[in-house]
């Protein structure tokens, strides 16, 4: 009986020691893969982080197209970060989007730019004169907002516009360049 008992205290001792080496080793992978999934810096952006519109007293224009600081100014408490073109579209008084949708400018760089709370970054929204393209195929039309979603995500922003748009689709008379740092191209 002594044996028996004894023998069983050593199998408890052993399979204890087994649990807690295999606990310790799952707490290390754990350790390991909340250490590398840890974000390394503040999160992306959203819609509900920022305040959009287009700055039209920034503007600037040659051949036929004007330049308009698209700003995005950090609403929330904390810190987020935007990389990348934002989707931009001309909107009607209704809410219908006017026209084919913002295509990215070419010669923009995207940039990691994190906008601190209550500072703001922006884009460059390119708008083309529409009395340059026929009139039955652009079917011009006035906007009175943009409807713009931060880089990778699925929920917009809208921002007043008061500009002459293309109606229809197909012709592309916008233009948008990567978000960068600073307000108003600063």
């Amino acid at each position: 009986m002594f044996k028996g008992t004894r023998l069983a205290g050593m199998h408890r001792a052993a399979l204890a020691g087994a649990v807690t080496v295999t606990l310790g080793a799952g707490a290390a992978v754990w350790g390991a893969s909340a250490a590398s999934a840890a974000p390394s810096g503040p999160p992306a952006c959203t819609a509900a982080d920022l305040a959009v519109w287009v700055n039209a007293s920034e503007s600037d224009g040659a051949a036929g197209t004007v330049g308009y600081p698209l700003e995005f100014t950090n609403i929330s408490r904390n810190a987020c970060f935007v990389k990348g073109y934002p989707r931009v579209s001309a909107l009607g008084g209704k809410g219908q989007q006017l026209g084919s949708a913002a295509v990215r400018a070419p010669g923009s760089k995207a940039v990691r730019v994190t906008i601190a709370a209550g500072r703001t970054a922006h884009a460059e929204l390119l708008w083309a004169d529409v009395t340059n393209y026929p009139a039955p195929t652009c079917k011009p039309a006035d906007t009175s907002l943009v409807r713009v979603y931060p880089p990778n995500q699925k929920g917009s922003d809208v921002g007043f516009a008061s500009l002459e748009a293309c109606g229809a689709k197909g012709d592309i008379y916008l233009q948008i360049t990567a978000i960068q740092p600073g307000p108003n191209g600063d």
